[in-house]
């Protein structure tokens, strides 16, 4: 399954609903979830919840959205 990748917090929001939808999938604040929008990252702690609820329509979006670190690649020993 190939997945629509999403670049921004507030496409990833757009994409689960909104707001309303995110408020209660993350279990957070509405207002919280409102600065989100604005925000260039999410809690860290929401991205289980949401990268699930996002794969479940066919969406993802890169872990640096939520914070996280990527590894690089090793380099290769020639």
């Amino acid at each position: 399954m190939t997945f629509e990748i999403l670049e921004t917090t507030s496409q990833v929001m757009d994409a689960l609903g909104g707001n309303g939808p995110v408020t209660v999938l993350t279990a957070s604040k509405p207002t919280a979830v409102s600065n989100w929008r604005g925000f260039p990252t999410f809690p860290s702690n929401t991205y289980v919840a949401m990268i699930g609820a996002l794969h479940a329509i066919g969406k993802t979006a890169p872990p640096s959205i939520w914070g996280m670190r990527v590894p690089s690649e090793p380099e290769r020993v020639t």
